[in-house]
């Protein structure tokens, strides 16, 4: 059985995309556009729709991608049942202070809970550092906030949409608009939260004092000082129960993509895929 070749067909007909598949299995376009001829072949119906917006899966294809997802889940416990995977098989990965509140303990418990033999060094920084180390190979791989600097060695596979929140007391509303010099509260400096904000106040003129509070329910406390604002994932708002407070609708994206990064030549490490088919499932 090919595996490796199974997963390119799987990354094929997941993505939809040729020139991005390409990207990030080192194949050139041309070779993939043959391997999709080939398995059209193979099955005697198309995968893909041809459509002026490029590709599009058809129900074939998704049937095909449904078979082949099956046979690699077999296989992957079929290696497990048999002790061929090494136990305890060391995983440096890397993540930021906001995702590793929303995440770690999730990940931690399902890698428990299902028996997931993997030993996962965690590491925490800002994205932007988490990202670089990537690159330089100090870890194998991070979640992290999609970070501005992307490095062509490494793939960065979307796998969840996280929003922020721009937040202050109930009891202490800004208004904005009179200028009035305020704290800003953040997880961690580094955050692209941070710097999304950071960069709206430059934009409006607005002076500032940035506090980082490694605690979240800190972060809540200090909010009852006026003039004084946080930044937080929305799914930390949520979690932590915040209450008495008030969301401010400024004019820029809070929308940021989650992503799992790795070195492309490292892709098909089985550490690395099952880690990552472990954090799919969470988020």
């Amino acid at each position: 059985m090919n595996i490796e070749e199974i997963a390119l067909k799987i990354e094929i007909l997941n993505r939809q995309n040729l020139s991005k598949s390409a990207e990030i299995t080192n194949y050139t376009q041309s070779a993939l556009t043959a391997k999709v001829k080939k398995m059209e072949s193979e099955i005697g119906k198309p995968v893909f729709k041809r459509t002026p917006q490029g590709l599009k899966i058809t129900s074939v294809g998704t049937q095909y991608q449904n078979y082949l997802q099956l046979i690699t889940q077999e296989y992957e416990e079929f290696l497990q049942s048999i002790g061929a995977y090494q136990l305890n098989s060391k995983v440096n990965f890397g993540t930021s202070h906001t995702t590793l509140k929303i995440y770690g303990a999730p990940l931690a418990n399902m890698l428990n809970t299902k028996d997931i033999q993997l030993d996962v060094d965690f590491a925490v920084d800002s994205s932007n550092a988490i990202n670089q180390k990537v690159h330089n190979s100090e870890l194998d791989c991070a979640l992290i906030s999609e970070p501005i600097k992307k490095y062509p060695d490494l793939a960065y596979d979307i796998v969840a949409t996280e929003t922020f929140e721009i937040i202050s007391s109930n009891d202490h509303i800004i208004n904005f608009d009179q200028k009035t010099p305020i704290t800003l509260l953040v997880l961690s400096k580094g955050c692209m939260y941070t710097r999304a904000v950071v960069d709206w106040l430059m934009d409006n003129q607005l002076q500032y004092n940035l506090k980082e509070i490694k605690s979240i329910s800190s972060i809540q406390d200090f909010l009852q000082i006026s003039n004084t604002i946080a930044v937080l994932n929305t799914k930390l708002i949520d979690l932590y129960n915040y209450t008495n407070i008030h969301y401010y609708n400024l004019n820029f994206d809070n929308v940021l993509n989650t992503v799992f990064i790795y070195k492309k030549n490292e892709s098909k490490q089985n550490n690395i895929l099952q880690l990552k088919n472990v954090l799919e499932t969470i988020c």
